[in-house]
């Protein structure tokens, strides 16, 4: 099933990297993996996958590792989804 995560917060860090954490409206996220910036296609590369994950009425809110050359272009808002044909 293809990803989509919608970003509600952004978290800038010096030490293991920017933060974001978000719903994860569908699919799975696994660290290493690559997501599109919805819109744009940009590449986002997701270093790590938080598995303190709880669940809402609206998904699973879950914090992901991005990696720092990608993360300024992800802000509260976004949404990242899977590349197509995955």
């Amino acid at each position: 099933m293809a990803v989509r995560y919608q970003v509600q917060d952004t978290f800038p860090r010096t030490t293991g990297g920017p933060r974001v954490t978000g719903l994860l409206l569908d699919g799975e996220i696994r660290g290493g993996e690559t997501l599109l910036l919805e819109g744009t296609g940009t590449p986002v590369r997701v270093l790590s996958f938080d598995w303190h994950t709880r669940r809402t009425e609206e998904g699973l809110q879950v914090g992901l590792q991005l990696h720092p050359e990608d993360a300024p272009m992800v802000t509260a808002g976004s949404t990242l989804v899977s590349p197509p044909g995955t």
